[in-house]
């Protein structure tokens, strides 16, 4: 059976955490003259760039934003990620995780997707600035919906009509709380890439595979083989 392998972006293809946090509290300083804004991100309904845009403006300013106010802060976000890219030399990617990509790519077991919190525009430049594969593989982003099991869902969707197959089988591959309680509502299983302390997080939420990065290949295959999806809802121990 062939396996569908869902991934996040930022912290588990592209070191770009830091970066697209600073942009994207900075771009609403510009935009919204908001700032003292929770960096909390679970602290907001759906970890997404469009949910917590919303939630932010709800709090701040007692209203949503327009159409128009979104489209003009992502065009700012993104200018601050380039701009912060380019001081850095650009966006790096996880460790291994090319040829972990292509590797994957190439195998008949497992068709790719991407499914991430941030907008189309500003996880695309990431993943081309961090040189990782991006073209023939179905994707969603927050433009899709606010809340990430939304956004993995419609990637799901995506994939089978482009991969013209069903998957039950799906593996999610992700570094924060937030996504593997996502994977658990839809009966996802989940792989963490995480150190340190936010390895523990995960941990502690029920994550049994967790890696630093994918220099490990034959690890992580083994981990991906031996995943399955859960119960949707079901707490793990």
């Amino acid at each position: 059976m062939v396996k569908l392998v869902m991934f996040d972006i930022d912290g588990t293809l592209t070191e770009s955490n830091h970066l697209d946090d600073e942009s994207y509290l900075q771009a609403l300083s510009e935009v919204f003259a908001v700032s003292e804004v929770s960096r909390d991100w679970t602290s907001y309904t759906h970890v997404t760039d469009a949910c917590i845009l919303k939630e932010v403006c709800q709090s701040k300013l007692a209203r949503i934003p327009t159409s128009r106010e979104v489209e003009v802060f992502q065009q700012r976000f993104l200018e601050l990620l380039v701009d912060g890219a380019q001081a850095n030399g650009g966006v790096n990617a996880i460790p291994g995780a090319f040829d972990m990509l292509q590797r994957l790519l190439a195998s008949d077991d497992y068709q790719v997707a991407f499914a991430g919190g941030g907008w189309t525009a500003s996880a695309i430049f990431k993943l081309k600035s961090a040189h990782l594969p991006i073209d023939n593989i179905p994707y969603a982003f927050s433009d899709d919906d606010d809340s990430r099991e939304g956004i993995m869902a419609i990637a799901h969707s995506r994939s089978e009509i482009y991969y013209n197959q069903s998957f039950s089988d799906v593996v999610y591959i992700g570094d924060g709380v937030w996504d593997i309680r996502s994977a658990r509502k839809l009966g996802y299983a989940f792989i963490g890439i995480a150190s340190d302390n936010a390895a523990q997080v995960l941990f502690n939420e029920g994550a049994t595979d967790i890696f630093p990065n994918y220099n490990d290949y034959e690890s992580f295959l083994l981990a991906l083989n031996k995943s399955k999806g859960i119960t949707k809802g079901e707490t793990v121990s």
